[in-house]
């Protein structure tokens, strides 16, 4: 057996796993902190038999991200009410026998969201019916909005819309809608990786009094954060929700405070400058 006896070790696991930023981040919020500890970026594709030789191999917490927040709800020893509520967990934490979970996303985008809009009572749109759209669901859910769900899969999307008591419209008829929304959060993994991705709405869909965020933050600009700008929307960057999710992980595997300290602006700036670095 494997074990670190220096310093602890973190990774985020996905696929594809190239784009993410949470290394560099959370790299800076452990030296930021003074904490010893290494944090790796993990590309998965036995997600069970991995999880496995990562706890073996000794690893403290891990970070999941696309397309595994689902599966890592389901196979985890342990979640708390939170993520069985979203059905994904963003965050692993190692214990004895193997793995507990929670979700860390719907505080990220709720944090990230309330920054530049008021959340309650506002009529709020989500993309997609994954792990990322349930938590930024459940986070405007319980936030106060008023929340409506659309995706290609039309099966899928109103399973999740049933589920959290909210209103359906199918991708294709959203164009179509006479709905008017305050805020539109992009969870699909459209664009990712990708700025010349098509849009995953058409451009006449956006008004100008609408906030908007893509979830996607490599690049920094997807076809749909650029098509929301240019029509006069407030955008708030996906780097934002990173931020204060990944702040949210820290504070759980470590049970320190990260928030209102040094750390989150270290974090801050270490995910603009590599960002910058990647445009």
């Amino acid at each position: 057996m494997i074990r670190p006896e220096q310093k602890k070790l973190f990774a985020v696991i996905g696929n594809p796993v190239r784009h993410s930023l949470s290394p560099v981040m959370m790299s800076a919020c452990f030296s930021a902190l003074k904490i010893p500890a290494l944090y790796a970026a993990f590309y998965v594709d036995e997600v069970d038999s991995d999880l496995r030789l990562l706890h073996k191999a000794g690893f403290s917490g891990l970070s999941v991200t696309l397309p595994y927040k689902e599966m890592a709800c389901r196979l985890a020893g342990e979640i708390d009410k939170t993520a069985e509520e979203i059905g994904a967990a963003n965050t692993l934490r190692r214990t004895g026998s193997g793995w507990e979970g929670i979700n860390t996303d719907w505080i990220g985008a709720l944090r990230a969201l309330s920054a530049a809009v008021d959340i309650a009572d506002a009529k709020a749109l989500v993309l997609g019916a994954g792990g990322a759209a349930r938590a930024v669901a459940y986070g405007l859910k319980r936030a106060g909005a008023v929340l409506t769900i659309s995706n290609r899969c039309v099966e899928r999307g109103k399973l999740f819309s049933e589920r959290l008591n909210a209103d359906f419209v199918p991708l294709d008829a959203l164009s179509k809608s006479s709905k008017d929304f305050d805020i539109v959060v992009q969870c699909t993994s459209v664009g990712l990786d990708n700025r010349e991705a098509s849009p995953i709405v058409l451009d006449f869909f956006f008004k100008p009094e609408m906030t908007v965020m893509d979830v996607i933050y490599s690049p920094r600009w997807t076809a749909f954060s650029r098509a929301a700008a240019e029509s006069g929307c407030k955008v708030v960057s996906g780097l934002e929700m990173l931020l204060y999710q990944g702040a949210a992980q820290v504070e759980w595997w470590l049970r320190l405070p990260v928030f209102d300290t040094p750390a989150i602006d270290a974090m801050r700036q270490a995910l603009e400058e590599s960002v910058d670095e990647k445009s």
